[in-house]
């Protein structure tokens, strides 16, 4: 492939051939069902760590949404005060180091660092691949329309970067492909991001967060009918009015096909 995307791969040891996924966990100034963000985030790494204690997985997957830095509502986002906050920053020195694995992170709509920002503040591109056994996680960057804003708002949805998708999906011929995303939109995507998907098929399925929900949903069959598994919140739950949701996502690599489950705290 001539002038083929260029972007950085992580390749993960697959010993234990689990991972967890974890989403919106929302590092900010706002208190959810009587608890700090102290206080949840520091309880989420408890029960990160409780699971690896009993039922030991490879890395974590974070997908996006460990602040409210940049925020269009109320008193707004935290990184244009004066002076500027970074929550996700926080998150990444503060609590990265309590959880018992490495944790691979893609930006969510209220991360909308520049790409120099982004990779000071957690050493990874916004957008990368991870190898991982026979698997290779194609990290989307799917709010990238509008970075390093002078004004908050709730990020601008650019979809799948089908260069980079059309790169991984070249560069490993022989290996399943599983799409990580803030979100996935069909009716905002493009054609080409349509055509990658329905032709491929060893693009099996995708995980996304943003809706602070914990379905399945199967996109349009033009799409292949491909499954979207969501992986909930640690924040506030949309889903269940008045429910709190707290959880994670558990991947389990380790039979013929793969399993994946919500496990609620």
């Amino acid at each position: 492939m001539d002038n083929r995307y260029v972007y950085q791969t992580y390749t993960i040891p697959c010993n234990e051939k689990r991972l967890l996924l974890i989403t919106d966990v929302h590092n900010c100034h706002i208190d959810w069902y009587g608890t700090t963000a102290e206080e949840r985030l520091s309880l989420m790494c408890r029960y990160l760590s409780g699971h690896y204690g009993r039922q030991p997985y490879d890395a974590i997957l974070a997908l996006g949404d460990y602040s409210l830095d940049f925020w269009k509502w109320n008193e707004g986002g935290s990184y244009l005060w004066n002076p500027p906050v970074s929550r996700t920053e926080e998150f990444v020195q503060r609590y990265l180091p309590l959880l018992p694995t490495e944790c691979f992170m893609i930006p969510g709509n209220h991360e909308q660092y520049s790409h120099a920002d982004w990779m000071r503040m957690t050493g990874r591109p916004r957008e990368y691949a991870v190898v991982y056994g026979d698997y290779v996680f194609a990290m989307l960057d799917t709010f990238s329309g509008q970075l390093d804003p002078k004004e908050n708002h709730d990020g601008c949805y650019t979809g799948i970067n089908t260069a980079f998708l059309s790169a991984v999906l070249h560069d490993h011929p022989g290996k399943t492909v599983i799409l990580c995303a803030h979100d996935l939109i069909p009716i905002q995507e493009s054609d080409a991001a349509q055509t990658l998907i329905a032709e491929y098929p060893r693009i099996v399925c995708a995980f996304a967060g943003h809706i602070h929900r914990d379905n399945t949903v199967l996109l349009p069959g033009s799409w292949r009918n491909l499954p979207v598994f969501y992986c909930g919140d640690f924040s506030y739950n949309s889903g269940r009015s008045g429910e709190r949701n707290w959880g994670y996502r558990l991947l389990d690599l380790s039979g013929e096909t793969l399993s994946t489950e919500y496990i609620r705290v």
